[in-house]
């Protein structure tokens, strides 16, 4: 989107995203934010009560457009993937999460950077959309019931084990990249990660 198609409400939450990837929560100016995006404070406040509402917001917005854009890339990319297993699904969700980072930087670093900081850590930690959780829960449990994976771990325990992975798994590998992202690489990496992952998560394929 270009930004003469940006409303107020979202040249607020642009700029607020690069301010708080920059600067943390605490440190965040309100002021830079409401000047970089060219309103007024009145308009800020007509918008949002507060900065903990401000970035409540921003959180909201950079998890949702990434959950999107991998299942666009999916569906897109990947016909048929409704019949595939639990790990290779996975390995669509971080084939989809590095192509997001790739192609919204800005997005990506903000995340990055959330994880990175304990403090806005738990801020957006306490704040995913409900949806996310749902369906990545919805995942785990149809795995354990197809036999797809280890029934001797605590289910909860597996959840949160994978949820925390692949929140950054994406930007891990774009990181040992050293910028340059070579598709051989990538893959690679991703198969490294997938077998370690299946076989400590799998279930035994000799029982």
């Amino acid at each position: 989107m270009e930004d003469k198609d940006f409303t107020p409400k979202e040249k607020l939450i642009y700029e607020a995203l690069k301010e708080f990837a920059d600067r943390g929560f605490d440190s965040a100016s309100l002021n830079q934010i409401i000047k970089r995006a060219g309103i007024s404070k009145g308009s800020f406040y007509h918008h949002f009560a507060n900065k903990e509402e401000l970035f409540n917001n921003v959180i909201h917005r950079a998890a949702q457009e990434k959950l999107a854009f991998i299942s666009q890339w999916i569906v897109q990319n990947c016909p048929g993937h409704e019949t595939l297993g639990f790990f290779d699904q996975l390995r669509l969700q971080m084939a989809g999460g590095i192509e997001f980072a790739r192609q919204r930087p800005e997005l990506s670093a903000f995340l990055l950077n959330v994880l990175k900081n304990p403090e806005l850590k738990a801020k957006a930690l306490a704040l995913m959309p409900a949806y996310y959780d749902q369906a990545f829960d919805a995942a785990v449990t149809e795995a354990q019931q197809k036999g797809e994976l280890r029934q001797d771990m605590d289910p909860e325990f597996t959840k949160k084990l994978l949820k925390y992975t692949l929140m950054a798994l994406g930007q891990l590998i774009l990181d040992s990249s050293d910028g340059d992202l070579d598709q051989a690489q990538i893959k690679q990496q991703t198969d490294y990660y997938m077998e370690f992952l299946q076989n400590g998560l799998g279930a035994s394929k000799d029982k």
